[in-house]
């Protein structure tokens, strides 16, 4: 997979960067373009970023919790959007490696995603590979996107600290690139792709039933029965809990199993959308509302999910002036393309997801009050996997039954020692976290306990995320009680649990009643 020219070629690019003067403490990119420079580059990529951002949430969740983001770029290097785990992310950002940025080598120096736009192949550099100094602590992977004729389009990137260097990582991003590739062929043969009835089409690929939940235990199969309640309802659903409890497959379960099964489920990730798009993408825009809009213009996805359901998924990255636009469509019951005054009626259901306690960014000033009153109407707390003990053997020999077959490799077994290192994990990534570990231990064929070691200080700090979903959880049980007026049994049955199971949760909780 790797450039068989590859010393030769970051060889090469180190002169050139030498002969153009770029100072190796150089730090920034030299060319960051304005807010409406980089909204004309968006608009231009529109088909190509709208065809990744499904594929760049995959390597995203993926790798989640191992310090990689992911960067996609123009043919000239030009950044387009960006994913990651928080911390790199915001290191990244910190050095303006943000939308708008040029990670090309006449502005940046030698980095893969430059070698990318200069060989039109993919590769992998690490440390000294880099020209300036800043990009020496990173590894990182590019492979093209290339459109039907061969010529470049765009990169995908995938970086991360160097101790993390692996050569399978280049075979995931050039995997990636060659699925945009494919996706985007299809588009170009079928101009109809978008149109309602392709939307009712896609909607089976969104198979997940309440069947394919895995799980025993008490608290979860509580969760699991109030869903199936309000599955069969128009109101509007606001999944909550931690990322990788499986909000994805709640929200599948319910479109599944409600009225509209039949309609178009459209899902929209507010958080990997770069938010210049956003207001297109969910309204729609006509001809002639920006430069590069496409002739006849385009529908949004709620013109899409008309007569169906819409999932808005991590609905607490929406921007401040998109938060604004959706309540007005939830209020009104309306879409009006961009560019255009004619309104347009639609009848959509809505599911939004999030592993923010939207309560604690109200106060914050980050998420409209209104808004989160309109979205709280059936609220539902998804539990981490730390807290669904019981449920860890079932789940991991479920993982390594399926890995197993999915890979044709053969399965391992489990001693009862290392049984135990899998009960006694908090498991901070949760269900995705124990599948990627699943995934590890088939291709390895080994049990790795080194894992758990290498992640044993990360147990002694409660992760702030989980604070967040405790926090709006209790503060639920809460209102729900004080408007029983302390009945249990009452307030048992509005949440949809068992008497017990409150009882656990107000003794957890330790809320006076």
């Amino acid at each position: 997979m790797l450039n068989n020219n590859y010393k030769e070629i970051i060889k090469q690019s180190h002169k050139r960067c030498e002969s153009m003067g770029i100072q190796q403490e150089q730090i920034y990119s030299k060319k960051i373009v304005s807010d409406n420079a980089l909204q004309k580059i968006l608009n231009e990529n529109r088909d190509m970023i709208m065809t990744a951002i499904p594929y760049i949430e995959q390597i995203f969740k993926f790798t989640k919790g191992s310090d990689f983001f992911v960067l996609l770029t123009d043919s000239e290097g030009c950044i387009l959007n960006a994913l990651g785990d928080e911390n790199i992310l915001s290191e990244a950002f910190s050095l303006k490696m943000i939308p708008g940025a040029y990670m090309s080598e006449e502005h940046i120096g030698t980095n893969a995603m430059s070698c990318v736009v200069k060989t039109n192949s993919p590769i992998q550099l690490s440390g000294p590979d880099h020209y300036i100094n800043t990009y020496k602590r990173w590894t990182c992977s590019a492979a093209p996107v290339k459109d039907s004729d061969g010529n470049l389009i765009g990169v995908v990137d995938l970086t991360g600290y160097t101790e993390n260097v692996h050569p399978h990582t280049l075979g995931i991003v050039v995997s990636v690139a060659k699925a945009i590739e494919e996706m985007l062929k299809v588009k170009q043969t079928n101009k109809e792709s978008k149109s309602k009835k392709n939307a009712n089409v896609n909607s089976h690929q969104y198979k997940y039933k309440f069947e394919d939940i895995i799980g025993e235990d008490d608290n979860f199969l509580d969760v699991i029965e109030f869903a199936k309640k309000i599955s069969n309802s128009d109101s509007t659903v606001l999944l909550m809990g931690e990322s990788g409890t499986g909000k994805e497959l709640f929200a599948q379960s319910i479109y599944n199993l409600s009225p509209r099964c039949n309609e178009p489920f459209i899902v929209l990730n507010c958080g990997a959308i770069p938010q210049q798009l956003m207001e297109s993408e969910l309204f729609g825009y006509v001809e002639g509302a920006f430069t590069g809009a496409k002739k006849g213009g385009n529908p949004g996805k709620f013109e899409l999910a008309n007569g169906g359901t819409i999932h808005l998924d991590e609905i607490g990255e929406m921007p401040s002036n998109m938060q604004v636009k959706l309540l007005r469509v939830l209020e009104e019951g309306y879409v009006t393309r961009l560019g255009s005054h004619k309104i347009i009626p639609v009848d959509v259901r809505i599911i939004a997801s999030t592993n923010k306690d939207l309560g604690r960014e109200v106060e914050k000033g980050k998420f409209r009050k209104d808004l989160y009153y309109r979205l709280n109407v059936l609220p539902l707390f998804i539990p981490p996997l730390r807290e669904r003990k019981g449920d860890i053997k079932l789940l991991f020999n479920h993982f390594i039954d399926e890995i197993s077959k999915r890979t044709k490799k053969p399965k391992i077994s489990i001693l009862k020692e290392n049984l135990l290192l899998l009960e006694n994990h908090d498991w901070p990534g949760n269900v995705r976290e124990m599948r990627n570990f699943a995934e590890l231990i088939i291709n390895t064929g080994v049990f790795p306990k080194a894992y758990f070691k290498r992640i044993e200080p990360a147990k002694k700090e409660v992760k702030e995320e989980s604070l967040d979903m405790e926090s709006v959880e209790k503060e639920h049980l809460i209102k729900v009680i004080r408007r029983c007026n302390g009945n249990i049994s009452q307030s048992a049955e509005i949440l949809g649990i068992r008497r017990n199971t409150l009882y656990n949760k107000i003794k957890k909780y330790n809320i006076d009643i």
